[in-house]
């Protein structure tokens, strides 16, 4: 039974008996009926704890014996002793949460060669740093493969608190190509709005080239849905009133697919995407003290740039760079350029149109308003006009599908 003391009990509770046992609060009896211990294996146990107490160690309850066989060099030991301990002592949101596959990728990052997690656990065992040791659950895929980098790409936004320090959520807005699992595109920001989903989008599409199609959820930024008022229902019907996301990638020429209603997991690959993010950047920010997000963008695209070129993918057993990189040696690849003539700027701006409280007119004095400002435009007095606005930079005025005027902002 000694053997799993630390399968059967906390750390924490095996330290206060033994501490309570030292001091006299409770006797020898009681300490063994406590713990499941024989009265030999209760003395040596506190021996072992004095011991570690006095020379300001750690006491690992899990005793298994030092060997050379897959000692690590002294230099990594060093290493893995400050991020062990760091999460085990300094952490404060993750304190005592350890996870090993980050530890591995960071490891890899600092010594230019893969570490097993199984072998890094080991360590954290062995020095008493890691105590519990859950059986592992295999992971169950589905498997639908679309047949090549392009034909769809998955998007969608985590609110998580990925920088701890903050004391308020973050929105990490994500886009994965379907068949590589290649993060195309990963960006944090402040809040979750249009504007920054139509960023994310532009970005993506600037760097690659068009998708076949995108594929999101129901989320209204993605579909107008019913709105239930205090003491009426507005009911809009799906699809019968644009919103900037379908409008600016039909303008284009993008499909756009909707998850099943109440169904999100049906994005399954993007969703195991953001718990693979949830256990790293968090963690990487405590871990080296990020308190914004300029900095948080920077753990985001190291994160982001190991997962693409290095990590080999669980399901497809490939990394999503070499996967992206051969489908296309084999003609695979689905992208279509953009057309060079299209104004990227009026595609990507968020428009006001189609609800007429949203539609500018110009007065007969050449003047329109808009957020409270007037602005003047005298070629077009008299007309209707539809407003484009890239936020911070400038107001586009729309006319016709084409750029009639742009004003700063």
């Amino acid at each position: 039974m000694s053997a799993q003391l630390h399968r059967r009990l906390s750390q924490s509770f095996v330290e206060e008996i033994l501490e309570a046992f030292n001091d006299h609060r409770i006797s020898e009896e009681k300490a063994c009926e406590l713990l499941g211990l024989q009265r030999a294996r209760l003395y040596e146990l506190r021996e072992r704890w004095l011991q570690c107490l006095i020379g300001e160690k750690p006491f690992p309850l899990y005793g298994r014996r030092e060997s050379g066989f897959h000692r690590l060099p002294g230099e990594e030991e060093r290493w893995l002793h400050e991020e062990l301990a760091f999460i085990q002592r300094r952490a404060v949101v993750y304190r005592g949460r350890f996870n090993f596959a980050v530890l591995a990728e960071e490891a890899e990052k600092a010594f230019g060669h893969p570490f097993q997690r199984a072998t890094l656990r080991a360590f954290a065992l062995r020095h008493g740093y890691y105590h519990a040791r859950p059986e592992e659950k295999q992971k169950v895929f589905v498997r639908f493969e679309t047949p090549g980098p392009g034909f769809l790409f998955q998007h969608d936004c985590s609110e998580h608190r990925w920088v701890p320090a903050l004391d308020r959520s973050q929105h990490l807005i994500l886009t994965k190509d379907d068949y590589s699992r290649l993060f195309v595109e990963a960006q944090l920001f402040e809040k979750q709005g249009s504007f920054e989903h139509l960023s994310v989008i532009r970005a993506a599409v600037e760097r690659y080239g068009r998708p076949e199609a995108y594929y999101v959820d129901q989320h209204k930024i993605f579909r107008f849905v019913e709105h239930h008022g205090v003491h009426v229902r507005y009911h809009v019907g799906l699809d019968k009133a644009e919103v900037q996301f379908k409008r600016a990638l039909r303008s284009i020429d993008i499909g756009l697919i909707y998850t099943a209603e109440a169904s999100p997991e049906s994005k399954g690959k993007v969703e195991k995407s953001f718990d693979y993010l949830q256990r790293r950047i968090p963690y990487l920010c405590e871990r080296h003290n990020v308190r914004d997000l300029v900095e948080a963008r920077k753990i985001v695209a190291d994160v982001v740039g190991f997962y693409n070129e290095e990590r080999v993918h669980l399901e497809t057993e490939e990394v999503p760079r070499k996967r992206w990189d051969e489908a296309f040696k084999a003609g695979k690849g689905k992208f279509r350029p953009l057309d060079p003539s299209q104004n990227l700027d009026l595609v990507f701006s968020l428009h006001y149109e189609r609800t007429v409280k949203y539609e500018r007119t110009v007065k007969k004095d050449g003047t329109f308003s808009f957020q409270g400002k007037e602005y003047k435009l005298r070629h077009l007095a008299g007309t209707r006009v539809t407003i484009g606005l890239i936020p911070g930079r400038k107001l586009l005025v729309i006319r016709d599908g084409q750029r009639a005027a742009e004003f700063p902002l």
